[in-house]
């Protein structure tokens, strides 16, 4: 191998050996800029080492991952955020915004004697079937729902609803949060996710989200089953002191893997898995598990 190399180098006299240091330099110097980008500049670095576009997420710590649920609340700010390599040429809805997702219905309304509305309720700005499908949708759960609250003349009413969206390569992840308050009745808080693949033009499921992060089903139902039960012990303690425990069903097949309906991927490339059980009952009970 010595001998090869000493060869080549040898047979390089004149322009050629100019030409071979020239362009050893230039090498040297790309990969040194990439160094220095990756390592000072580029957002993603530490989840995404090698650029490849689409963030697995670094493994953080119990007390990291306890940080990231207590700001789940704040992470809904009506925004879309984007990583990815090479943005997707979509068919736009709307042709004056050029974003993935928009505001599709800003509904701010009061009065003081029967209700109080605010609803940013998002809509998928592609002009496919499946974005229009689900768009549907958010309007029969979101929209309707706001309209039908401001035509009422009895009792008190609270509604808000915000959203945040985010594009990791090809995957458009959107989540939408809505709080409830009827009168007397106990604050109800729903999450409704939807992970679209722009390019595919179809929903992802947790496994597609699984094989994303090169983990197994089997780690992620034990992640699951061991912060459920965290959860429920936390709650009966809570209730002891202050009352109001939200029983937990521990053996109800809502927390398979398989029957979870409800999850997104961040930009940083961490999955949220979400029980609101305010989506069927009047509570702000949720549990968060993210890997």
């Amino acid at each position: 191998m010595k001998r090869a190399i000493r060869r080549f180098v040898g047979s390089l006299t004149g322009p050629k050996r100019y030409m071979f240091l020239i362009g050893l330099v230039l090498v040297c110097i790309v990969a040194l800029c990439i160094g220095i980008y990756i390592q000072f500049f580029y957002v993603y670095s530490d989840t995404d080492p090698f650029m490849i576009g689409i963030n697995i997420g670094a493994k953080k710590t119990e007390e990291e991952i306890a940080i990231l649920k207590a700001d789940f609340n704040s992470l809904f700010n009506n925004s879309i955020s984007i990583q990815t390599t090479n943005p997707i040429n979509v068919d736009r809805i709307d042709f004056n915004n050029k974003n993935y997702v928009i505001t599709g219905y800003n509904l701010v309304n009061e009065d003081e004697n029967f209700y109080s509305v605010n609803a940013q309720i998002p809509s998928i700005n592609i002009n496919t079937s499946k974005a229009k499908e689900i768009n549907a949708k958010i309007k029969s759960e979101f929209y309707d729902t706001a309209n039908n609250i401001m035509r009422k003349k009895e009792g008190h009413t609270i509604y808000t609803v915000s959203y945040v969206a985010y594009i990791n390569e090809d995957v458009l992840s959107l989540v939408i949060k809505a709080s409830l308050k009827e009168q007397d009745k106990a604050e109800k808080v729903s999450v409704k996710t939807y992970n679209y693949s722009i390019t595919d033009e179809k929903l992802y499921t947790l496994e597609d989200f699984i094989k994303y992060k090169e983990t197994t089903k089997e780690d992620v139902q034990t992640v699951i089953d061991k912060d459920v039960k965290t959860a429920y012990n936390n709650a009966k303690i809570i209730a002891e002191t202050y009352g109001n425990l939200y029983e937990r069903d521990l053996s109800s097949n809502m927390y398979k893997v398989e029957n979870t309906d409800t999850f997104f991927l961040t930009q940083d490339g961490y999955v949220y898995i979400i029980y609101a059980y305010g989506n069927k009952d009047y509570t702000n009970e949720m549990d968060l598990i993210i890997f």
